[in-house]
């Protein structure tokens, strides 16, 4: 069995800069290993260098990592979904891709702590430069 991961945009398509996503997993107790949660490709070709504006983040005690997608992946915002909570960089400018060697522009999600039943809940802010 495996997770059930449901994801949406609910702002912006093709080209737009400004991509809003919706992510909603129900886990069996198994965890999300660099599961892609924003496809840059799906939106901006050729451009990788993006920027996480916002976060919003509920449900089940865990921990859900965001990492930008290169050769070495790049951290950008770890967080519990049981404390909730909303984060907003877009003060200065965003959480910024590195855009290092083998920079796909793609955000990843990986989790740990899931047990079987537990959801997550996170929704997502992504502009492109």
């Amino acid at each position: 069995m495996a997770n059930t991961v449901t994801q949406r945009t609910l702002l912006g398509s093709g080209s737009d800069r400004n991509i809003v996503r919706s992510i909603h997993i129900v886990s069996d107790g198994t965890q999300e290993s660099d599961t892609i949660v924003y496809d840059n490709s799906t939106f901006v070709n050729d451009v990788a260098k993006g920027r996480l504006k916002k976060v919003w983040l509920s449900g089940s005690d865990c921990v859900a990592r965001l990492e930008w997608d290169q050769t070495t992946d790049s951290p950008v915002f770890a967080g519990n979904p049981s404390t909730g909570g909303y984060w907003d960089f877009s003060e200065f400018g965003g959480m910024g891709n590195p855009n290092e060697s083998g920079a796909t522009g793609d955000l990843l999600l990986t989790t740990s702590g899931l047990a079987a039943g537990e959801e997550l809940f996170m929704v997502i802010h992504v502009v492109q430069n």
